[in-house]
């Protein structure tokens, strides 16, 4: 039995449809100035009903209503699926005696329409959303002119209101493309209609490279860049599929599951082969692309945005351009930026940072000389993190610095600890690039020993050589300054970085210690042993103690005292130990004359 006339689609229903998508949104925030409009209209017209109705192709919901307690009904028997046709009002002043609506549900059940009245919502290109509408359980007479009027007017702001709403909820300013608010919200409604598409992110800059491009060229150049790669990549990826900015210069799309990515990272390559040029600057990008497949059955359970992203990142620091996500990669990801996290709160908990010291010995005495301070981190419930993973995390933002002023503090405390007990080796402390960047930490170091009254001549500061390629002038500045305290200068890890004699030979160093990867082979592999000595040579001419760490047996222990170093350092003289653990250490009978000069080695 028909019960009802359903209105006929409308002609223009994809691009309506489309508008609708994007100006009207199920699950938006109830916004007071709908819901003002739809009480002004109940108000104005003394109707118990008043109605803003957004027609999707289903269904009919309601953006704001009065006097009634559904929010939403099949779009086949609504008034407002009749009202989208007309182009200015439909009235429909006693539904009981209307063929078109007398056996419609609305009519015979609740809410028992009798009166409707509505005007389109119509965009300025002439695509109706909906309606707004106020209806009556009582037939009525007709609106006058005026009182059209006044509806129309009041469907004219809500139209307005839809795309202010737009614009200040979805879209992103700067390029006019949708915003990351706005592609979560149609994520959303993909996966709530059982669409399982692929989710597409690109990122075009690297945060080091945006941050020197911000520092050298003001934060308005990669704004005005960003328009730029915006508009390029719109124009690869087709004017079906929606751009949405979800970073500075991060972007991202939605596209049907099989979409062939290789294909599509590809025409991006070559549409980005180009630099993208502002101000008559050239910009060289560095895109990696990231894609995952939404999945319905973790609907609400997964932030579908930071994965794809995360694929990107994965793409980009690999090398590869592009890929798939990996939930591995995304783990180590989390577990990064939650030890990152936890980093500041340890700096003000005594009980999770702590100093091991592992001891270094003169060949020629034997004797105990100094002990290389380092830092260890026991997390509360992540257990023992090793500094390999937390020190280079620290390092890429500015809690290196506040962790390098923890282990001065530290190491200066036990240092004085260990002098008014009558032990006087040395305390090593390694320095972080950036804290040679500037005063602050020289300035740091100073005070922290007249507080603890130690003489400068109980420490050593240990760098490494990629500490001097940055600002060498600034670098030399700090360690004259260190050096005039009467603190040792060590340059770490040498042998591995540039070693360009030229400036090594101008710095206030006092010794060079050699790299750990230098020394593991030197038994089996003649170009180690070569560049070894050969180091050491250099080094010893240029007036520099040789260090050798990384002596992890008897052979190499062996043959580097025979080469000329002077000291040594390495699992095989000891680990690294706790304070209490050095000082039984010291303490076993025997301890220098292991390790004191012995007169029958083999000259090698």
């Amino acid at each position: 039995m028909i019960t009802h006339f359903a209105a006929p689609y409308p002609g223009n229903e994809i691009p309506r449809a489309q508008r609708v998508a994007e100006l009207c949104y199920l699950d938006a925030v109830q916004d007071d100035v709908l819901d003002r409009i739809v009480a002004l209209a109940a108000e104005n017209f003394g109707a118990p009903i008043s109605l803003i109705s957004i027609l999707e192709e289903q269904q009919q919901w309601f953006l704001a209503k009065v006097g009634i307690a559904v929010s939403s009904t099949p779009r086949d028997i609504s008034f407002c699926g009749h009202t989208i046709l007309v182009d200015e009002f439909l009235e429909v002043p006693n539904a009981l005696l209307d063929p078109r609506f007398r056996h419609n549900v609305l009519v015979t059940g609740e809410p028992e329409i009798r009166y409707y009245a509505g005007v389109p919502l119509r965009t300025a290109d002439g695509l109706a959303l909906g309606s707004l509408c106020i209806i009556d359980k009582q037939p009525r007479d007709p609106l006058s002119a005026r009182q059209r009027a006044t509806l129309h007017q009041l469907g004219e702001l809500v139209v307005y209101r839809l795309h202010e709403l737009r614009t200040t909820s979805f879209i992103d300013r700067p390029t006019g493309l949708m915003n990351r608010v706005r592609l979560e919200d149609d994520i959303h409604r993909h996966l709530s209609a059982g669409e399982e598409p692929l989710l597409i992110a690109v990122d075009f800059l690297s945060p080091l490279f945006l941050n020197d491009i911000v520092k050298a060229l003001g934060y308005s150049f990669p704004q005005h860049l960003v328009k730029e790669i915006g508009r390029r990549v719109s124009a690869l990826i087709g004017q079906d599929c929606v751009l949405y900015r979800i970073g500075l210069t991060r972007f991202a799309f939605i596209k049907p599951f099989g979409e062939c990515l290789s294909t599509l990272f590809s025409k991006l390559s070559v549409g980005f082969a180009m630099a993208v040029v502002h101000d008559g600057i050239p910009i060289r990008t560095q895109m990696g692309m990231g894609a995952l497949q939404l999945d319905k059955a973790n609907l609400n359970e997964r932030d579908w945005v930071r994965l794809a992203v995360s694929a990107a990142d994965n793409a980009r620091d690999l090398g590869i351009g592009w890929s798939m996500y990996q939930g591995e990669l995304d783990v180590a990801q989390q577990r990064a930026f939650r030890l990152l996290s936890s980093l500041s709160s340890a700096l003000e908990d005594r009980e999770q940072l702590n100093l091991v010291f592992q001891p270094r010995i003169n060949f020629e005495t034997g004797t105990c000389c100094a002990v290389e301070a380092l830092l260890r981190w026991t997390h509360p419930t992540l257990g023992p993190i090793g500094p390999a993973e937390f020190v280079p995390l620290a390092e890429k933002t500015e809690l290196i610095r506040l962790l390098s002023l923890w282990v001065v503090e530290a190491a200066i405390r036990q240092a004085k600890q260990w002098r008014e007990n009558g032990h006087h080796f040395k305390v090593a402390i390694n320095v972080s690039p950036s804290d040679l960047e500037g005063p602050a930490f020289t300035d740091k170091l100073v005070e922290f020993l007249e507080r603890f009254q130690l003489e400068g001549s109980a420490l050593e500061i240990e760098f490494t050589e990629g500490a001097l390629i940055k600002n060498l002038a600034e670098v030399r500045l700090q360690l004259k300054r260190l050096r005039a305290l009467g603190i040792d200068i060590s340059i770490d890890d040498f042998g591995t970085g540039y070693s360009n004699w030229t400036y090594l030979k101008e710095l206030p160093a006092t010794s060079v210690k050699l790299d750990r990867s230098l020394i593991k082979d030197i038994q089996n592999q003649e170009k180690d042993r070569r560049l070894v000595t050969t180091l050491i040579d250099l080094a010893q001419r240029l007036g520099y103690k040789v260090v050798a760490e990384g002596i992890e047996n008897q052979a190499n222990f062996n043959t580097v005292k025979s080469w000329g170093c002077s000291e040594g350092q390495g699992f095989f003289i000891a680990p690294p130990l706790t304070g209490q653990e050095l000082m039984q250490w010291l303490a076993q009978d025997g301890a220098v004359q292991r390790f004191a000069l012995d007169e029958d080695i083999e000259d090698l």
